[in-house]
């Protein structure tokens, strides 16, 4: 027996060796291809995606030897913003006390 799991799609279960499938028109015959192909790319953007949360590593289309990009990306942006929030509350404490204008 097979089981639809979407007619729009073409989708079927098997459910003597639970394998999903394509459907085709009139005849449902269980082809894993178009499927292992969908998810071989689905993994592929899974493992970029859990490799982006290492800072160490690089992305897959990034220029050679560019490993630890994104901690030195992520430094430099710390930096800035720790400067300019700085410098922010040293303007507003000096107009506080009166040292910032006439």
């Amino acid at each position: 027996m097979v089981v639809i799991i979407n007619e729009k799609l073409g989708v079927v279960l098997d459910d003597a060796t639970l394998t999903v499938g394509e459907a085709k028109p009139g005849v449902y015959k269980v082809c894993l291809g178009p499927i292992e192909d969908q998810l071989d790319i689905l993994e592929g953007a899974v493992d970029e995606l859990f490799d982006i949360l290492s800072p160490t590593t690089t992305y897959k289309m990034a220029q050679p030897n560019r490993e630890g990009i994104t901690n030195t990306a992520g430094f430099i942006t710390m930096l800035m913003l720790g400067l300019t929030f700085g410098v922010l509350v040293i303007a507003i404490v000096l107009y506080g006390i009166g040292l910032g204008g006439a």
